[in-house]
Order: C-alpha cells, then structure tokens, then sequence
C-alpha cells in the first residue's frame, strides 16, 4: 500500500506524539515555489531520502544510537509561548536518563514568567517530586509521561526516526520533488507528499549541502504545524541531533529549544538520584 507523507509522519512520530496530525488534509505550497523550480540540480528521490538517512546516522544511527547510550545528559532551555493566553516563559531544563529508563530525573529551573524549580525523579520502580523545599512520592505512570514529554528521544523524534527508518518509512511514500529554492549555503529540497485526491499534505524541506531536514510541515487537528531544526551537531557514531528546534502553530512561534550540553557517556552522579535532601541546586548553564 502506497502511503502519503503526512502519515509516514505520523507513524515516525506516533512513539512519542500519538494523535497530533490527521492524515489526508490539505498543506498547500508556498507560493514563492514556482513549476519552473521542479528539478533543477536535484539528484532522484530515492537517492536523495538515502542520503537524507546518511545524513543523520543511517539505519544504525539516529533512534537507535541513543538507545544503546548507557547515559543520556542534556540540558537545554525552552522559550515558551501559550497559544490562549499569551504569557511566556523561560526555563532551563535538565534531562538524565541512565541505562534503559531504571533511574531518570528531570529538573526545571524557571528563568522567567511563571512557575515552580522542580525535580522529578524516577528509581527502583517509584516516583518523586521534589518542589518548594519537599518531597513528594507520585504517581510512577504520572511521571514517565512527564518525562517522556522532554525526553531528547521525543524532542528530536522525527530526525532520529529518518535516520534509522527514513529509507523504508518513505521509500513507498507519495513523494514529490517539488523543486530546490535559495542558492549557495541556504539552498533546499522541498518533498511534498500528497493524498488520494493529489492534494498537498504534507512538506518536508532539506538542505540541499548537508541533506538534513531544516523544516517540516503538516496540517493537524490543531491547525498548521511546522517543525524546525538548526544546528546538527554529532554527538556518538550515528548520533546526529539538531541543537535548535522551533515550534510552530498556525504561523505563531510557541517554542523555541536550544540545547546547552548532550553528554551520551561517563560517569554517573549517584546523588542525582538521592531523596534524602530537597535541595534544588543549579543547573550546568545557569546563570
């Protein structure tokens, strides 16, 4: 069965995103993208998805790579904007995961707007939060969702998922190569994937040096969606991240994230872990 781009999407994000897009509506082009733009210097779509994949650490890099990572340490800051009211914050966030999940901790630090610093931290099968000065035992189930909602494996699910899935995901897709756009260094290749109906679902654009995804695109239940990815740095063999990601709702910018430090090997700081004290200390990058 031949798949539309959008629901490739939705099956490279449904791990961590169940029920965000709805599949078969219409994104259209930008207009800027002109029919005279379709191929020009742009290599087949086979080879290009390939290289794409390559790109990020292929088929034993990307999800899988950070997997087998004894250790997963990163800190890095979100700007926040809430879609009803406004208001905006500012945090600092620190995500630690050690082995496959058995101890995790999560820590916010808010920098600006409003909110509470905390701690959330999973071990030896049971959950605490730590906040104004207390502990607190909750919910195991409560947590892990809390904790997989800023886990890097969430945050970057769509450029892992292409790493190590991308060829076989997208190989069978509806896939178009609309055109290459921009010269030099800020030239990309825009793949739209349309539905049945040979409308536009979905856009995914690459860059068109380094062939990693720079935007991706779809209409979802909540309105349009795009993703964006700067700044790829390469952590382990196969482990390729973007250190910046924009999301983008109905044309607002709800949320930037910049990552400070992803440490994926070393030593393990055992008093991470410890309930005994409630004491909050700062975060690496804290200013």
């Amino acid at each position: 069965m031949v798949r539309t781009l959008l629901e490739k999407i939705v099956l490279l994000s449904s791990r961590f995103i169940a029920g965000v897009l709805a599949v078969g509506l219409a994104l259209l082009l930008p207009p800027w993208l002109g029919a005279s733009q379709a191929l020009g210097g742009a290599p087949e779509m086979g080879v290009l998805i390939e290289r794409m994949s390559r790109a990020l650490g292929g088929s034993s890099g990307g999800a899988r790579a950070l997997e087998q990572a004894e250790l997963i340490d990163v800190v890095f800051q979100r700007k926040v904007k809430e879609s009803s009211s406004g208001r905006k914050m500012t945090a600092l966030h620190r995500f630690v995961q050690v082995g496959a999940g058995q101890r995790s901790r999560l820590d916010i630090r808010i920098a600006e707007g409003k909110g509470r610093d905390s701690a959330t931290i999973v071990r030896d099968g049971a959950a605490f939060l730590l906040v104004d000065g207390a502990v607190h035992e909750i919910s195991l189930a409560a947590v892990e969702a809390r904790l997989g909602e800023f886990s890097p494996f969430r945050l970057f699910s769509v450029p892992l998922a292409l790493a190590t899935d991308g060829p076989q995901m997208l190989g069978d897709a509806a896939l178009v190569l609309a055109g290459k756009v921009g010269s030099g260094r800020d030239s990309r290749f825009i793949l739209v994937g349309k539905g049945a109906d040979g409308s536009e679902t979905a856009r995914l654009e690459l860059d068109a040096n380094s062939y990693r995804p720079v935007e991706v695109a779809f209409r979802s239940a909540g309105g349009d969606i795009v993703y964006r990815y700067g700044d790829y740095r390469e952590l382990r063999k196969g482990l390729i991240v973007p250190f910046r990601r924009e999301f983008i709702r109905n044309g607002i910018l709800l949320s930037t994230t910049e990552v400070l430090s992803f440490v994926t090997e070393g030593p393990v700081d055992d008093s991470l872990f410890d309930t005994a004290g409630a004491e909050l200390e700062p975060l690496p990058g804290d200013r």
